[in-house]
């Protein structure tokens, strides 16, 4: 007990007295804790500090602050009140009372009356420390705070306490997928090359289907990128989440575009992690997580997007151009017997051509979905910026769905959808299936759901679960004449998982225990699909390439399964032959 370490009891004092602690969100408690509270205190601040420092011994202060109603302390003795918690972790207590190092309180120094409330000395002051077995990274506690006075509970508040998920965790829940994705997107690119049986990377004859000017160099990466995306975005509903869901979620913001706090922040940014926890209070889920991120506000976050990706559509069209500037310089360089002679007009045009694919693939494919997201919740803040901001948003994300289904009706007249989009195809029954067309736009609706609808957090939930719907469905339609396994599983699964996040909706009453459960379960099974989705995916690609040059696999079969198969359906024949 605290009585018995003088030293650390002086120590810890110290230390609460220099540290500014951390914001904690103050929630209600439950009614069978309020039915026995008589309610003569009002908080007005709750404070917290994890001391991480120690070797064998994390700490955990907390500060309370408020105001007696009778603004009358010293005549109730408030000053001998004192803090009692209860902090759970998957339903079992970890901080209770018992492991109490330090406390104190103190009545208000100056008066309320004379001097104005922003002074921190007008209001009683409760202050307590606390011994933990650890940090308890990854974890949310859940923690019931009292204040006792006289043996009777004078104030119940709730608090979900998220400590800081360390560098560690933060470095490998951005790396890992960062790396897969990159991976998969490598490794496609390889098998593809090597499949061309030796023909040219840079060579597209758009005479030869397999060679489309709109096929991708790193095929797969962008099937990767959106599912890392509906990851991050959905943990962007307003919903519940449990605080460590939330931030480690938000260590995959890279993939929508939200990659530093510049140009514009307007000199504000939220403080993110403060004394080792995190600091949040937020209405919706974007500007929560925004919270979580230590980013700047959710106008300024679009900005930077949409910067962000000007700034990656300039990339690409300048590593295209280096890069066919060196292949162009070799090329000048005839090989010993080449008689080959170099059209340069006609490889300039086939250069265009496939740059213009490849930015129109990064604008309409790999970040489609986060920008109409970021674009559809910038009407919600119409009320305190211009007008023309919103028109701009939403002008933007109409520009994109009709450049979308313009790419879309161009490219599947010819049944060229397949090397556009590669694995994120659909499948049709027929040259007018306008009706499986018609799930390209399905970004549209998931970024309504996530932007527009931040408001209602069942209205999210419904939204995404009908578009899964519709997909299967579609799917369903055309099993007969194409079978769909990939996306089928990858719609099933997210149906599963936005399905689990009813259990955040506050409506539902799920115990912080519980909802930790599902958070936990819903990581893993993110972190299942992008093991077996796409390295073990792209793995089983290039191990049958390898067994059919080496004889042990049909060649012919192996190229076959991979026209049909190497897209996320089997192509009709028409497209094959």
């Amino acid at each position: 007990m605290w009585h018995r370490n003088n030293f650390g009891v002086l120590l810890i004092s110290l230390l609460l007295l220099r540290v500014h602690a951390a914001f904690i969100r103050r929630l209600e408690c439950s009614s069978s804790d309020d039915a026995v509270i008589d309610p003569i205190f009002e908080p007005s601040s709750l404070r917290g500090y994890l001391d991480t420092k120690h070797a064998n011994k994390t700490i955990l202060s907390l500060t309370l602050g408020g105001d007696y109603e009778s603004h009358n302390c010293e005549a109730l003795g408030g000053a001998l009140a004192r803090i009692s918690i209860d902090a759970r972790v998957l339903g079992r207590s970890v901080v209770t009372d018992d492991r109490l190092l330090d406390s104190s309180g103190a009545c208000p120094e100056l008066s309320p009356v004379d001097y104005p409330r922003s002074d921190p000395r007008t209001y009683a002051m409760y202050r307590a420390s606390y011994s933990l077995d650890h940090a308890y990274r990854m974890n949310t506690l859940a923690t019931t705070i009292r204040l006792r006075l006289n043996d009777t509970d004078i104030h119940c508040n709730a608090a979900n306490i998220t400590p800081y998920i360390g560098a560690t965790a933060s470095g490998v829940l951005k790396g890992v997928p960062l790396a897969i994705m990159i991976l998969t997107g490598v490794i496609n690119g390889a098998v593809m090359i090597c499949r061309s049986r030796g023909r040219r990377v840079f060579r597209y004859e758009l005479a030869n289907a397999s060679r489309d000017p709109a096929e991708s160099y790193f095929p797969g990466l962008g099937d990767c990128l959106h599912y890392i995306q509906f990851i991050f975005l959905t943990g962007c509903l307003t919903l519940s989440y449990p605080g460590f869901f939330r931030a480690s979620v938000g260590e995959l913001a890279w993939s929508s575009l939200i990659l530093r706090n510049w140009p514009v922040t307007h000199s504000f940014i939220y403080p993110g992690v403060e004394d080792n926890i995190y600091a949040v209070n937020a209405t919706y889920g974007f500007e929560e997580m925004a919270q979580y991120l230590g980013a700047t506000t959710m106008s300024d976050l679009w900005t930077n997007a949409i910067v962000n990706l000007a700034l990656v559509l300039l990339g690409v069209i300048v590593a295209s151009q280096l890069v066919w500037l060196i292949k162009s310089a070799w090329q000048l360089f005839p090989t010993r017997g080449s008689t080959h002679i170099i059209d340069l007009p006609t490889e300039f045009l086939t250069h265009i051509q496939h740059m213009g694919w490849s930015v129109a693939r990064v604008l309409l494919n790999y970040f489609l979905h986060p920008i109409v997201a970021l674009s559809l919740y910038q009407p919600l803040l119409a009320t305190w910026y211009p007008v023309y901001r919103t028109f701009l948003a939403v002008s933007f994300v109409a520009a994109l769905a009709v450049s979308l289904a313009f790419i879309v009706w161009y490219l599947v007249k010819d049944d060229r959808q397949n090397n556009f989009f590669y694995k994120g195809a659909y499948p049709r029954n027929s040259s007018h299936d306008w009706l499986s067309d018609t799930l390209y736009m399905v970004p549209f609706l998931r970024g309504l759901a996530i932007g527009a609808l931040q408001t209602s957090g069942l209205g999210q939930i419904l939204v995404l679960i009908s578009c899964e719907l519709f997909i299967l469905s579609c799917l369903l339609w055309n099993w007969r004449v194409q079978r769909a396994w990939r996306h089928a599983c990858f719609a099933t699964v997210r149906l599963v998982i936005v399905g689990m996040s009813c259990a955040f909706l506050p409506r539902a009453g799920v115990h912080e225990g519980n909802k930790a459960l599902v958070g936990y379960f819903i990581i893993s099974l993110h972190a299942a699909v992008l093991f077996t989705g796409f390295i073990i995916d792209c793995l089983y690609e290039m191990v049958r390439f390898v067994l059919s040059k080496l004889g042990f696999v049909d060649p012919r079969a192996a190229d076959m399964d991979h026209h049909s198969d190497k897209a996320p359906v089997r192509l009709s024949p028409s497209f094959t032959t």
